[in-house]
């Protein structure tokens, strides 16, 4: 049972490590393409400006509301699961 624990204590551990760089590439993915966006849409204010850092802001508070998002935290639950349901089916046949 202290061996189930510690294994369950290191995958967590993985999987944070997996979800915070998961989070960062994939919001910096998001923030690229609201800064291509809004180049397309004001060729003319194209560059880093105030307004420009305020639509990509918006943009990416949206993005940590949206289902795309919350769907990050499956990198926690699937492994979990996953290795939950093997040590099960071995431990009880």
């Amino acid at each position: 049972m202290t061996a189930l624990i510690r294994l369950i204590l290191v995958v967590i551990l993985i999987e944070g490590v997996f979800y915070i760089l998961l989070s960062l590439y994939i919001r910096s993915l998001r923030r690229e393409r609201l800064e291509e966006h809004w180049d397309l849409r004001h060729p003319h204010r194209a560059g880093d400006s105030p307004d420009r850092r305020e639509f990509v802001d918006r943009g990416v508070a949206r993005f940590r509301k949206s289902l795309q998002s919350r769907l990050l935290l499956l990198v926690f639950v699937l492994p979990t699961l996953a290795i939950m349901v093997i040590v099960w089916l071995v431990n009880w046949q």
